[in-house]
């Protein structure tokens, strides 16, 4: 039996991954694929493995279709293969919103750009609906505030639908501080992966930001807790999440979903202060431990490349010594190797 697993990511965001991976020791290494979606779509032979599908709130509609297709023929190939996050359940990060406050999560509302601005409950605020950078506007108070923030977006932006409306909710604690909860889930578990604060009403808990206010101490209480795991768990499963980051606040003694990460960042914990180190280090190894569990789930029988069908057979080519390294390791069949040798060529400054 082999445990494998492969993540299926966009080529330009695997450092969420890759990051860690490739810079520790840990007994995922030769159980590991990661491709990027063109490869999934052109590779005549695939692992036989679980398989991980991420950053999908960065793939088109039409991107999505085809990564759907081409599972629907794996798991003709493979029925004993584990697919966490179907395209094509998951849908658009609207849809997931709408289920989200449909099903009794949410109280607030995400709705497109083209919603009437006498219909949403102010204040609202303006985001992109494909990325996780955050806000787009400051918060909008009024029907003509919100009028005029959408007519001064690009008109390419507006034609395409890439905005969309969020209701704001009030996010402070008990501290005056605005505060986000991360919980991850990877298949069949569930835990608590970030407490953040911040001085300002964008909470993103990064470190850089002179807003944030660490409180390890409260961070590592609330990573031994479980209170919220029953309401995060029907929010993944509302979602059609299998893999991913949900980032919420409690309010009013109930979690409000931001949104959910299909592709979240596992950040080192040499790269964070000091501080907030004995944090970080709790997350990865639940990370590590969880992604074990799933391997173990998925062990299925050799071989371990299998031919499936509907390959586009148009293999992306870049010149990157990653990229070099990669194609050489798919070629001889030994593409689990490759976060093994990443961290060699880490460790020699190459990469």
């Amino acid at each position: 039996m082999r445990a494998m697993i492969t993540f299926v990511a966009t080529a330009s965001h695997q450092y969420a991954i890759r990051d860690v991976l490739e810079t520790r020791s840990h007994p995922l290494h030769g159980k590991i694929v990661i491709l990027n979606h063109q490869e999934f779509l052109a590779s005549r032979r695939l692992p036989r493995s679980a398989y991980i599908i991420v950053d999908l709130e960065r793939l088109s509609v039409e991107d999505a279709r085809r990564v759907d297709a081409r599972l629907d023929a794996l798991v003709r190939a493979c029925p004993d293969c584990l697919v966490l996050n179907l395209p094509s359940r998951i849908g658009t990060r609207q849809d997931i919103m709408r289920r989200l406050h449909e099903g009794g999560i949410n109280d607030f509302r995400m709705m497109p750009i083209t919603a009437d601005p006498g219909m949403v409950r102010y204040p609202v605020f303006l985001r992109r609906d494909d990325d996780h950078e955050g806000p787009k506007s400051d918060l909008l108070e009024t029907p003509q505030a919100l009028r005029d923030a959408i007519a001064a977006l690009d008109p390419r932006d507006r034609q395409l639908g890439r905005f969309v409306i969020t209701e704001y909710v009030d996010a402070r604690n008990v501290n005056g501080l605005h505060e986000k909860r991360s919980y991850t889930r990877v298949g069949d578990r569930l835990f608590p992966s970030a407490m953040d604060q911040s001085r300002g009403w964008v909470c993103k808990g990064e470190y850089s930001d002179p807003a944030t206010v660490s409180d390890p101490v409260r961070e590592l209480a609330f990573f031994n807790e479980n209170a919220d795991n029953a309401t995060l768990r029907k929010a993944f499963d509302l979602a059609g999440i299998d893999y991913g980051r949900a980032d919420y606040a409690v309010i009013g003694g109930r979690p409000q979903i931001f949104e959910i990460n299909t592709n979240p960042w596992i950040e080192p914990p040499e790269r964070v202060p000091a501080i907030s180190r004995r944090g970080a280090e709790h997350i990865v190894a639940a990370w590590l431990s969880a992604l074990e569990h799933l391997a173990a789930q998925a062990a299925t029988q050799d071989p371990a490349w299998i031919e499936v069908a509907e390959a586009s057979g148009k293999l992306p080519r870049r010149l990157s010594r990653r990229d070099v390294v990669h194609a050489a390791l798919r070629g001889l069949g030994k593409l689990h190797y490759e976060t093994r040798a990443m961290r060699v060529l880490r460790r020699l400054r190459l990469l």
